[in-house]
């Protein structure tokens, strides 16, 4: 796999695949999905100082060989179970794509002791990729949890975890709908000059939510379900004056809203009704940012009982790689023009 080699002496570890089909699948395309395994325990290496893998992984058959330095015994057994959550995975769905590879790595630095890998978690077929998603969907299905905000970067999977969310709860029949609200900021909320229904006129603004629920729901089923009017859409300019009850709301984009129409959203919920809220404070399109109703409602709200914030990191991001990196870049870049604003 690689042209650095552990230190002699080093600690060793081989597991088996029980067919070929498997080791294809663990082992990915041209050993794709060991060298992300690979590469995370380079860097782990690198941030204690050591100029070489943490961990090094060997194709050998139908099985892999782990290898770490001496003192790795950790290591080891964290790629271990990395290799035992692929094989589970494959099971389970006979492939594995690099977002599983990548979740099973993030997982299993949460894991600890030596009992057997436990199986990445799922909702509505999507597979749950940080341990921090998985604590946003356990609060998206907590009925004692009546308003949820989930903040952060582009790319954590905010919205479309809690569309998923939306979709269980209506299958399971704990809602009887499914609210979604967006301001339309390029609008200035002020949609009647458009033509179409409703739902028309602020379907450009709602594309992103409208693809994740034909990811969960299929075509056909959303349509219906549409016009069922067990799926809406509402512009926050439409919200004014109603009570949503027995549905499950989802406010994205928050930080396009103003104070008052954050205070007015979150003040339509009906008996039977949760709310997602999602967004990132740091990304308003709002004239000033102080204008904000998401980072005015986080502030304010914080530690009210039936509220839950769960605020995402760069390394929650499941796009492409490169975005985290961009991400990163941005945010320096934005923390030395503060530095340079702020100095005397």
């Amino acid at each position: 796999m690689s042209g650095e080699r552990a230190r002699p002496g080093g600690l060793s570890h081989t597991i088996q695949f029980e067919s070929t089909d498997v080791a294809q699948a663990v082992c990915g395309p041209l050993h794709r999905h060991l060298a992300l395994i690979q590469e995370a325990f380079r860097d782990r290496a690198a941030a204690r100082g050591q100029p070489l893998y943490g961990v090094e992984i060997d194709a050998s058959g139908d099985g892999v060989v782990l290898r770490a330095a001496e003192g790795g015994e950790e290591d080891l057994k964290r790629a271990g179970r990395i290799i035992e959550t692929l094989i589970q995975q494959v099971r389970l769905k006979r492939r594995v794509r690099e977002g599983e590879v990548l979740a099973a790595i993030a997982f299993s630095s949460a894991a600890t002791g030596d009992g057997p890998a436990a199986p990445l978690p799922h909702l509505g077929g999507l597979t749950i990729r940080t341990p921090r998603q998985l604590h946003y969907v356990e609060a998206l299905r907590d009925e004692r949890l009546d308003l949820i905000f989930g903040v952060g970067p582009a790319g954590t999977g905010k919205t479309f975890l809690a569309v998923a969310a939306a979709v269980e709860a209506l299958r399971q029949e704990r809602v009887d709908r499914i609210i979604v609200t967006r301001p339309a900021v390029e609008a200035g909320e002020k949609l009647g000059y458009l033509p179409g229904d409703l739902a028309e006129k602020v379907d450009p603004y709602l594309q992103p939510i409208w693809d994740a629920f034909r990811s969960q729901l299929g075509e056909t089923d959303l349509r219906n379900r549409r016009e069922r009017r067990q799926i809406e859409v509402a512009p926050v300019a439409f919200m004014r004056g109603r009570t949503l009850s027995s549905a499950f709301v989802i406010f994205d984009e928050a930080q396009n809203a103003t104070i008052l129409q954050m205070k007015m959203v979150l003040t339509r919920l009906g008996e039977g009704s949760r709310m997602v809220v999602t967004g990132d404070p740091s990304q308003s399109d709002l004239p000033r940012s102080d204008q904000s109703g998401l980072a005015h409602a986080l502030r304010i709200l914080d530690g009210l009982p039936g509220v839950e914030t769960i605020q995402f990191a760069v390394q929650d991001v499941v796009r492409h790689r490169l975005v985290a990196r961009i991400i990163d870049a941005y945010d320096a870049e934005e923390a030395r023009t503060r530095q340079a604003r702020d100095a005397p």
